[in-house]
Order: structure tokens, then sequence, then C-alpha cells
């Protein structure tokens, strides 16, 4: 405690702690995105996809933490400094991102940088005040020991730059929108490694036949794989029906296969069901009809075409049951052969 408080150290300690603080409440201007407009680009960038605003407020506030603890624990300051200069490792990556990439700079984000500059500077000076000492008392030991703290510390930096380089990419929001409406689209057991897809068609008859073995074939599906419904538009109403079945299969989980029955029935008297229609059939199960945006209806449907020509069904009913890991699958086509039995037999096989 009394080498902490320290006259050479106790100027140093204060600075860092302020330096500390200031990117803390950065992070948190960041996270809150309280930013100027030129900021906004810069939350499009993430971090191993982690965006860079939790991010800083967890460094900057374990940090300050054992910054604080190094008064009673002296090892922690070298922790604290390693660490301090990793993320001034990553910093100089990000900073060449706005320059580079974004094409202008964000005031945050360059604060945030000026904060784990100047931390880096102090934990710097005191390294070199340090060596300066060891050299001036001629002796080995303590000479080569700053010399390699130096060097542990210059591996540390690279590192961070490193890290950063591999780590930092552009977020594809389309992506990421694509893949929550999967999500969201998806029955069962959304981890498992075998992956199942219904391929019906709201006017085909045989399709219709099928849809009264659901509530025997379901259960095994949604036990033991990720399912999916998808809409085949072999007819062209089929279509027509798309955007209803998809803001149930999303925001109705728990009644769907009660909703999917009515708009089945409701598919033999017309090709073109209103939105009245549908919000009858919603109200019959206890439940509402929420209408989705057109992003997402476009999305779903642009899903569908794509699973369609992943694994070339051109024929309804069909199901594709498939394990991408093992790069195994088997096709169920009709509904002669689409039966629990042979389903389970299936995902046997493909386990």
């Amino acid at each position: 405690m009394e080498l902490a408080f320290s006259r050479f150290k106790k100027v140093p300690f204060i600075l860092l702690s302020l330096a500390l603080i200031a990117g803390l409440i950065l992070s948190i201007v960041s996270y809150l995105e309280l930013c100027s407009e030129e900021c906004k680009a810069g939350h499009d960038w993430k971090l191993f996809g982690l965006p860079f605003g939790p991010l800083g407020i967890g460094f900057f506030s374990a940090i300050i933490g054992l910054h604080f603890l190094s008064l009673k624990y002296s090892w922690l300051e070298g922790i604290v400094g390693l660490s301090v200069l990793g993320a001034l490792g990553s910093e100089v990556v990000f900073i060449l991102i706005q320059k580079y990439k974004i094409g202008h700079w964000c005031p945050v984000c360059l604060g945030i940088a000026a904060s784990v500059a100047v931390a880096a500077l102090i934990f710097t000076y005191s390294y070199f005040r340090e060596l300066q000492h060891s050299l001036s008392k001629g002796q080995k030991g303590d000479i080569m020991h700053s010399l390699w703290r130096g060097i542990g510390s210059l591996t540390v930096f690279l590192a961070g730059i490193l890290i950063a380089f591999v780590g930092v990419a552009k977020e594809n929001k389309l992506a990421a929108a694509e893949n929550e409406i999967k999500d969201q689209m998806a029955f069962g057991d959304v981890n498992s490694p075998i992956q199942a897809y219904l391929f019906t068609d709201w006017a085909c008859p045989a399709c219709r036949s099928l849809e009264n073995k659901l509530r025997l074939i379901m259960p095994t599906l949604v036990a033991k794989t990720k399912f999916t419904f998808v809409d085949l538009p072999v007819h062209k109403e089929t279509l027509n029906y798309s955007p209803f079945n998809l803001s149930f299969m999303i925001n109705n989980k728990a009644k769907y296969l009660e909703l999917r029955d009515q708009l089945s029935e409701l598919s033999t008297k017309t090709g073109t069901p209103s939105d009245k229609e549908i919000v009858e059939i919603a109200r019959k199960s206890g439940t509402q009809y929420k209408e989705l945006n057109y992003a997402d209806v476009a999305l779903g449907l642009k899903y569908w075409k794509e699973l369609a020509k992943q694994f070339d069904v051109d024929a309804t009913p069909t199901l594709i049951l498939v394990n991408l890991k093992a790069k195994k699958g088997k096709k169920l086509a009709g509904g002669e052969e689409i039966t629990e039995s042979n389903i389970t037999k299936a995902i046997d096989a493909l386990k």
C-alpha cells in the first residue's frame, strides 16, 4: 500500500483511473447510440459478431475493477497494463477501418481510442522509468526482467492488432434478418443435427390428404428434428396463402396445427382468401392474426424458394430429412411414403 501511494505512483494512478473511466462512459454513450450521425455507420461493424458497445462496457468495467484492486494486490497492475496494450492494438485496427472502410470519423470511437492510448502511454512511461532505473543500477537480472516485460508487452500489442484484424467485420443485416426469419419459422429442436422440411401446396389434393396425418407425424418431427413447413407453389393459389401461413407459423406456434387445418379447409373453397376470412380463422382458434410486413414475407418466400432449389423438389407433398454435418439425407415423396414409421427409420439412419 505504501508503494502504491508513493509520490511517483500516485499521479499516474489517478490519470489512469480517469482515462479508463472516460473509456467506460464513452462506451456507454456508444451502446445507447447517443452519438452523432457519423457514429451510426460504425454500429454496422462487429468483433466476432459482437457489438462494440457492450464489449467496451465489459472491458472497461473489468479493467477499472482490476485497476483499483491493484492497490491491494500489486500483481494485478501487470494484467491491467497488458490488457490496455492489447486494447490499443485493437484500436489501431478500428481507426484504420474508420479511415479506409467507413470513410469518416466517429467522435465517440476516437474518444475511446484516445482513452486507451492515454492509459497505454501511462504504462509505457512507467515502464521506461523502471527500465532506466534498472540500467542505472547496472544489475543484469533487473535489466533482463525489464527487457522481457517489454517484449511481452509488444507481443500483446501485436496480438491485439491480429485479433481485431481477424475478428472485425461489417454485419450483413440482410443475412441476419434471413437467419432470424428461418429460426422463427422452425419447429422442434432448433439444435438438432437433423433438419426436416415438408414441402406442400395449398391447392394440391395429395397435400390435403396428408394434412389429416400431420397430428400423427408432427410429434416425431418436433421431438427429433428442426422442422420447417415449406410452401411450394405448384399451383399459383398457394402464393395467396403463403403470407397468412407465414404469419401463423411465426406468431402462433402453439395453435399452428389448428390454424393450418382451417387454412386447408378454406383453400378448398377459395384460391384468394381475404383478410376478413383469415381474421375469422384466428378468432375461432382463440388467437389473433398479426399481419407480417412485406420484408418478412419476401424473406420467407425467398427462403422457401432456395430450399426447393437446394433439395431439387418440384412436386408435393415431399418431406426432406437431412443431416448437414454428416452430409446425408432422405427424401420421402407422396403421402404413401410420408408416414410416422418411415420418418422414424429415416431419422435413425441419418443419426
